[in-house]
């Protein structure tokens, strides 16, 4: 039986992150990130069956960062545009690391496999928060606007021809 340690799986997520950060344009390989831990490629494998499940491991982590962030910033908005900026920066924080992943998964045929597969996970989650602040702000007690307004924000995060006043525009719309 494979012996593996919590803290060679931290190092290999702390290596990949590093690689992806400091070499953005360079394809993540199991070897690179084996040779940066100090380690055998058949070790990471003992942790991660594969390269995409690494992937998903750092993206996990870093999107409960995002979500820790957008809780603080709806529990401390003073307002309705405010909350909703708050969100929008966490997002586009996010999708700021990964936006080379992103932009690989908007050519035709591959944004539509990972969308149906983690889009609504996605638009949920983000109107979970949404819907604090139409509560909180606007009263709001119809929330069908919640999800219309997430699916904005993450749109304007990752696609950028959407700007944060346009979505703020939209909330102005939503909550009078």
């Amino acid at each position: 039986m494979a012996r593996t340690s919590n803290n060679t799986r931290l190092r290999i997520l702390n290596a990949a992150r590093q690689f992806m950060t400091e070499s953005p344009d360079e394809t993540l390989s199991m070897r690179r990130i084996a040779s940066l831990c100090g380690i055998s490629a058949g070790t990471i494998y003992n942790h991660f069956p594969d390269k995409s499940s690494l992937m998903a491991a750092i993206m996990i982590e870093d999107w409960h960062k995002a979500l820790d962030d957008m809780e603080t910033e709806c529990m401390n908005a003073r307002n309705m545009r405010e909350g909703v900026a708050g969100i929008y920066h966490a997002l586009e924080d996010f999708v700021e690391i990964y936006r080379s992943f992103w932009q690989e998964y908007r050519v035709p045929g591959n944004f539509n496999d990972m969308k149906g597969k983690r889009h609504k996970e996605l638009i949920s989650e983000i109107s979970g928060y949404v819907r604090k602040l139409l509560v909180k702000f606007a009263g709001e007690k119809d929330l069908n606007m919640d999800s219309i307004l997430a699916e904005n924000m993450l749109n304007a995060a990752v696609q950028k021809e959407i700007t944060l006043e346009m979505v703020l525009q939209l909330v102005s719309y939503i909550a009078k």
